[in-house]
């Protein structure tokens, strides 16, 4: 959505605890008219970037929100990154893959 940006992402731990979920705050700015988005998150492992979470939001117009979301444990899995157990993962939040030179927010693993 032209009018939607998101601005932040704050996880709720980092390190993350491989066999669990994590908390994300994500920082949004709409200065359109209220709309709901689909909410993409990306990894990367270094290898390139791959979705492994969505979920829809509403958001109000003209406002700037924190927006909670949860990402289960299978988006940190070996399943997930071609048998590999993560050590860190960038993870990026939009409505399509991030774009070129994206860094997104580093997460760190523990078991």
């Amino acid at each position: 959505m032209r009018d939607v940006r998101y601005l932040n992402i704050l996880p709720a731990e980092n390190p993350v605890c491989r066999s669990k979920g994590l908390n994300l705050l994500l920082m949004v700015d709409n200065r359109g008219e209220a709309a709901a988005a689909v909410v993409r998150f990306y990894g990367s492992d270094g290898t390139g970037w791959r979705e492994i979470y969505a979920g829809k939001k509403e958001f109000p117009g003209q406002t700037h929100v924190h927006a909670y979301f949860y990402l289960p444990p299978a988006c940190f899995a070996p399943e997930m990154w071609d048998g590999e157990e993560l050590e860190e993962l960038a993870i990026w939040a939009g409505e399509a893959p991030p774009p070129p030179g994206e860094e997104g927010q580093l997460l760190f693993f523990i078991p």
